[in-house]
């Protein structure tokens, strides 16, 4: 008796999991070309990491002048004065104004106190915070709410530079950052910026994410890592090998090297947080192309 009321509950849930991966509830929209898109007016702040800012052209420059609030964290300051200086800019000049932090902080081991000062007497918000329980990025976007918080700025997104490469702690404590970017930062978007991919995270529900129409002519890579806790249910549409109320977990199925069905939209419906990742090099090569444009998407 024990042992058929137990399948009873199980089948009841398992059919509750497949109930909400089919439901039909409001899209949260993703948008990746809005980033690159100077002439969009939406909100948002920029973080740049301690990572290489492997950017060759403007286009970050660009994205750091529309931005609301500008944050460098710890040694991201420092990359921050080199990319300009490759960009031909002096910020201590005197003349570049908008290329100046509102906000640096971290606990300034990766920075030079002379950088720090020049900043400072140029206006920048200097914030140690030495707590060593939390990562630098973490504690930025601590910080980042209380300075709009105290600035009444609302922001709808927010741009984290940083390289997916490199050191696999790093990048595994970048991702925790984004689990909790939540808890920190509340219901703002939060993206992960390289100079070849883009990564978030999706929360439970139904997510529209926009592919530019670049992407899909080159059969750009995509993937959904279930980091942390397997998803129980998750269904797809618009990618090559699409999802249908599956499970995903690391030691079972793990979607990586995925891409687009000819099609500029992918839908993501998830019971569970999951990680979203995607490709965007053939995007950034042609920019500044007239066919790299919102109606494309």
């Amino acid at each position: 008796m024990l042992g058929y009321l137990l399948h009873k509950v199980l089948r009841k849930y398992k059919s509750n999991l497949i109930v909400h991966c089919d439901s039909n509830m409001e899209k949260t929209i993703w948008n990746p070309l809005q980033i690159f898109d100077y002439r969009a007016n939406h909100k948002y702040a920029v973080l740049i990491l301690n990572s290489a800012l492997q950017w060759n052209d403007d286009t970050l420059l660009q994205i750091w002048k529309k931005a609301l609030v500008k944050v460098t964290v710890d040694g991201g300051t420092c990359r921050w004065v080199d990319y300009l200086e490759k960009q031909e800019i002096d910020v201590f000049d005197g003349h570049h104004e908008e290329c100046i932090p509102h906000l640096i902080s971290g606990d300034m081991d990766s920075c030079q106190s002379s950088v720090l000062d020049k900043f400072k007497d140029m206006g920048s918000i200097i914030i140690r915070t030495p707590n060593q329980d939390r990562t630098d990025y973490t504690k930025a976007l601590v910080e980042l709410k209380l300075y709009t918080k105290k600035k009444n700025i609302e922001l709808s997104k927010i741009y984290v530079f940083v390289e997916s490469s490199g050191r696999f702690d790093h990048i595994m404590g970048n991702v925790n950052t984004l689990f909790k970017s939540e808890d920190l930062i509340g219901e703002i978007q939060v993206i992960q910026v390289s100079s070849t991919s883009l990564t978030w995270i999706l929360r439970p529900g139904l997510h529209s994410i926009i592919i530019p129409k670049v992407l899909v002519q080159n059969s750009s890579w995509c993937g959904l890592l279930p980091i942390g806790t397997p998803v129980n249910c998750i269904e797809t549409t618009g990618l090559k090998w699409n999802l249908n109320n599956s499970s995903l977990q690391f030691g079972g199925l793990v979607s990586t090297s995925n891409t687009y069905d000819d099609c500029s939209e992918v839908t993501v419906n998830t019971d569970t947080p999951v990680i979203w990742t995607m490709g965007i090099k053939p995007l950034t090569e042609n920019i500044n192309n007239s066919e790299v444009s919102n109606s494309d998407s």
